[in-house]
């Protein structure tokens, strides 16, 4: 079987930071942060911004489409980013490192909330979660270099399926 191919979207720098201070995400941001008991790290700078803006490259979503998706599946975006964070074996990013080669603590930084723009990443798991293949979206978990991308793809279905099952 041979691998997704990643389609790189073209995502301009301006649309993407309007997309950021857009009521849309803000709506979606604040009731997830509200319900987990997070802040919002409201920082627009272009460091964050760019990222942003390559998630969004590499979804085969346009910034229009991502912030129509936001509009129009508010609510099930809303209670997957609070089913996500809600969940420890989800939630877990930490990446294992071999004997001896673990991370310098120096070399770490720890954030307390969450970026601004974190509601574009709900938008682009549920998309691949309801209108692309499971192929698809390890592709773009490989891209994005999240680790341990397979058993992530998993537990993304899992907490979304259970959603999903809750909605019913």
């Amino acid at each position: 079987m041979a691998a997704s191919e990643i389609k790189v979207t073209p995502t301009p720098y301006q649309e993407v930071q309007a997309l950021l201070h857009s009521d849309a995400l803000r709506a979606v941001e604040q009731a997830i942060a509200s319900e987990t008991g997070s802040r919002i790290v409201e920082d627009y700078s272009t460091a964050c911004t760019t990222y942003t803006q390559a998630d969004m490259s590499v979804s085969g979503m346009t910034v229009g489409e991502t912030e129509a998706l936001l509009l129009a599946k508010r609510d099930q975006i809303v209670r997957f980013g609070i089913a996500f964070l809600r969940d420890q074996a989800a939630a877990d990013d930490s990446e294992e490192y071999p004997e001896g080669e673990e991370q310098d603590p120096s070399e770490t930084v720890e954030v307390h909330g969450l970026g601004v723009g974190f509601g574009v990443k709900y938008a682009i798991f549920y998309n691949f979660l309801v209108h692309r293949t499971p192929a698809e979206l390890l592709a773009y978990l490989k891209n994005r270099r999240i680790p341990h991308h397979t058993r992530f793809a998993q537990e993304l279905r899992r907490l979304f399926d259970a959603v999903r099952e809750g909605d019913a």
